[in-house]
């Protein structure tokens, strides 16, 4: 009777912390999400029917541009615990819209994509995953290269992806992206999650707390692609007014890209979802960054 009264206490502790972690994003991204979906010229959504050795699963993009001519293309990669309506606000953005074919993808088990058997945390699982997405985007856009830009999780993928499939990616935006081993903080409940029902937590939040408990290492076994990655990088940081060192931070990212020109840029702090907060910044890395990886 103890043990039972023990697991329903660290039951509702943890549900009362997921209330308090989960991301308001989705409320504040919902009505901006709505609108674009209903404009019929605002928005195109891709499926891809993929098969693999669990089943069949399907991973969805949306893309600004209805057209197959090949321009500038801007592929955007959300964080942990949200999907691609993350990025929605700059699919109403004329001015950028006229720029680039913005694409914001749903990574697998999240927004529109799912995937069969296990849930796949790890970031080398989802690297081959999505790299058909990225081959698609690739031979649709004249099989000109194409931008990824990465939020928190997503710019760890978008870096591998990036090492992995050069032919495909001419540079990459980071943006507070989860690069090494001590940005990974798992909530300490998050490793339990296999002994405890999984009728207690919605979906959405055990594929989160999982992506976390393997990131560590995943991270420490991308090692070998980041050092390798020799396309440009466009690196946002959003930093503690006291702590925006930029030394500090081109050295890491010096230490994990070893053969990439690296431009950094440090933003005082106002809360850690970039491109909610600083999309003229976010805008005016990916232009220089478009820029330079053409030489």
């Amino acid at each position: 009777m103890f043990a039972f009264l023990r697991l329903m206490t660290f039951v509702s502790l943890a549900s009362l912390l997921l209330a308090c972690e989960q991301s308001t994003d989705v409320e504040k991204n919902a009505n901006l999400t709505q609108q674009v979906t209903n404009n019929p010229e605002g928005v195109q959504n891709h499926l891809l029917y993929m098969e693999g050795p669990s089943g069949d699963f399907k991973l969805h993009y949306a893309s600004s541009d209805r057209t197959l001519t090949p321009r500038d293309t801007l592929v955007f990669i959300h964080d942990t615990g949200e999907d691609s309506s993350s990025f929605r606000r700059y699919f109403q953005a004329d001015n950028v819209k006229q720029k680039y074919r913005l694409i914001a993808l749903d990574r697998p088990g999240w927004g529109k994509s799912t995937y069969a058997g296990d849930f796949p945390s790890r970031l080398e699982i989802q690297s081959e995953m999505l790299a058909p997405v990225i081959q698609n985007i690739w031979e649709r856009n004249g099989k000109e290269k194409i931008l990824l830009a990465g939020q928190g999780y997503g710019g760890a993928l978008a870096s591998l992806l990036a090492a992995e499939h050069p032919n495909f990616v001419r540079g990459v935006v980071l943006i507070n992206a989860t690069l090494t081993e001590q940005q990974t903080q798992a909530a300490w409940y998050a490793s339990a999650l296999k002994w405890l029902p999984s009728f207690f937590f919605s979906q959405s939040w055990q594929h989160a707390q999982l992506e976390q408990v393997d990131l560590a290492s995943s991270l420490n076994q991308a090692k070998v692609q980041f050092a390798g990655l020799n396309q440009p990088i466009g690196w946002l940081q959003t930093v503690e007014a006291e702590s925006a060192h930029p030394g500090t931070y081109m050295r890491l990212a010096k230490d994990l890209f070893q053969q990439a020109d690296i431009h950094l840029t440090l933003i005082e702090k106002a809360d850690n979802k970039g491109q909610q907060q600083y999309p003229e910044q976010v805008m005016r890395s990916v232009q220089a960054i478009n820029i330079h990886s053409r030489y």
